[in-house]
C-alpha cells in the first residue's frame, strides 16, 4: 500500500504549522494571513496523506484548536449571519472526530448533534419542524445560517458517525442520498445518481461524499450501487485512474506529482481504501496480502499468502479459499468468517474493538500484540 507520511505534500504542510499548533486561520483564509492554508484544509490532506491522531503534528494541531471551543470565534474573526458560537463549535469538533472518537469535549458536541437528528428522524421520516424544535432545546437558540438550517453538510456528516442508533442512521442516510443539493461543501448534486464521466474533478468530489458517508455502520449497505459503478470503473489490472482532470490540489495530488503513473497510483490508492476499511479488530484490510490477491484476481499473491498459513500455523489451505473482500464485507476470508471480534462488536453495537468501553481487553490485546497488521501484508 503505498505510502505518502513522507511526501512533499506532508513536508511542506507540516513546515508551515505555527508554534501553537495551527496554520493560522481555521476556516476562513484572510488576505493577510502568512500562510496559505487553514488549519481544517492542513488536517483534511494530511488525514488523506495518512496522518493519525498519534502523529505529532496532528496532536499539536488538536491542543491549539481545542481551545476554540465554546469561545464562538476563530482565529480569523467572528461572523455575524449565523449561530457563530454553535457552528464553530461543529466544525472544530468534526475535524477532531475525523481523526478520534477519544475526545471528550468532542463527542459531548456530538452527542448534541445526535439528540438533533435522532428528533428529526423520530416519525420515520425527516421532520424540518422537529429539527428545528429539538435544536433549539439542546442549543438554546433557533437555527441560524444555512449551515446550521440544513444539516446536509461536511461537518454534521463528520461528526454524527457512532452517535445514532441503527434506525436513525439508515433513515438518515437515505435522506442525504436523496438530498437534491448533495453535502454542502463536499458534493452538490444528488449522491443517488453518479457522475456521468468516471475521469473528472466531479467524480472525485463524489468519491468525498462516498468516504463520507461509508463511515457509517450502514454506509456500505447503503453505499452498494456507488460500490458497483466503482467495480465496474476498474482496469484489467485491478487499478483504476481517474483521469488528469481530478487533480484539484485538495484530494489529488497524493503523490509528489501528477502524471499517468502517479495518478492511477493516487486513484487507486484511495478507492481501495473506501473498499477496505480496518476490520473491526483494526487490521487493515487493504495493505493484507489476500485481499489485494483477490481485488488484482493474482494466483501468484494468493500462493505467497498460502505459504504464509502453511508456514506459520501448519494449515493446508486450497488455493480457492484466498479470496477476501475485506473483513467489514460479506466475502471474508476462510479463517474469519467466524471471527469473535466481529461477534463481540455487533452484539455491543460498537463499530469496531478501539470503540468499545473495555477497549483493550485481554482478548484483543492479546491478538493485536502477535497478529494485527503484523503478518501476511505488503
Amino acid at each position: 500500500m503505498q505510502n505518502y507520511r513522507n511526501g512533499k505534500w506532508a513536508n511542506q504542510i507540516i513546515s508551515m504549522q505555527h508554534p501553537d499548533g495551527s496554520w493560522g486561520c481555521f476556516h476562513t483564509l484572510r488576505v493577510d494571513s502568512d500562510t496559505p492554508i487553514t488549519t481544517e484544509m492542513a488536517l483534511l490532506r494530511l488525514e488523506m496523506l495518512g496522518y493519525t491522531a498519534e502523529d505529532k503534528c496532528i496532536k499539536r494541531a488538536f491542543a491549539h484548536i481545542e481551545t476554540l471551543l465554546h469561545t464562538g470565534e476563530l482565529p480569523e474573526g467572528k461572523e455575524k449571519t449565523s449561530d457563530f458560537e454553535t457552528f464553530v463549535d461543529l466544525i472544530v469538533a468534526a475535524r477532531i472526530r475525523r481523526f478520534t472518537d477519544r475526545c471528550e469535549s468532542a463527542n459531548e458536541i456530538a452527542g448534541k448533534w445526535a439528540q438533533v437528528i435522532t428528533k428529526a428522524f423520530s416519525s420515520g421520516t425527516y421532520s424540518q419542524t422537529d429539527y428545528d424544535t429539538c435544536y433549539t432545546q439542546v442549543f438554546g437558540r433557533k437555527p441560524k445560517g444555512g449551515r446550521l438550517i440544513d444539516f446536509v453538510n461536511f461537518y454534521q456528516l463528520s461528526i454524527l458517525p457512532g452517535m445514532l442508533d441503527k434506525q436513525t442512521e439508515r433513515l438518515m442516510l437515505d435522506y442525504v442520498l436523496s438530498h437534491e443539493d448533495g453535502i454542502y461543501y463536499v458534493y452538490e448534486n444528488r449522491l443517488d445518481s453518479v457522475p456521468d464521466e468516471f475521469q473528472s474533478k466531479k467524480t472525485s468530489r463524489y468519491l468525498a461524499a462516498i468516504e463520507l458517508l461509508a463511515r457509517y455502520e450502514s454506509g456500505k449497505d447503503k453505499l452498494s450501487f456507488a460500490y458497483d459503478w466503482l467495480k465496474a470503473n476498474q482496469q484489467a489490472d485491478g487499478t483504476w485512474d481517474m483521469g488528469a482532470a481530478a487533480k484539484d490540489g485538495v484530494y489529488f495530488p497524493l503523490s509528489d506529482r501528477w502524471d499517468k503513473t502517479t495518478r492511477i497510483t493516487d486513484s487507486t490508492y484511495r478507492i481501495s481504501k473506501l473498499f477496505s476499511l480496518p476490520c473491526y479488530c483494526g487490521h487493515d484490510c487493504a495493505r493484507c496480502i489476500t485481499y489485494i490477491a483477490t481485488q488484482r484476481n493474482d494466483d501468484n499473491l494468493r500462493r505467497q499468502s498460502q505459504s504464509f498459513y502453511k508456514e506459520r500455523f501448519g494449515l493446508d489451505i486450497p488455493l480457492e479459499k484466498f479470496n477476501c473482500e475485506g473483513g467489514r464485507s460479506q466475502n471474508v476470508f476462510e479463517l474469519c468468517k467466524e471471527c469473535p471480534f466481529v461477534k463481540c462488536c455487533k452484539e455491543r453495537s460498537v463499530d469496531s474493538c478501539s470503540k468499545c468501553p473495555e477497549y483493550p481487553c485481554k482478548d484483543i490485546s492479546d491478538y493485536q500484540v502477535k497478529y494485527v497488521n503484523k503478518c501476511n501484508q505488503i
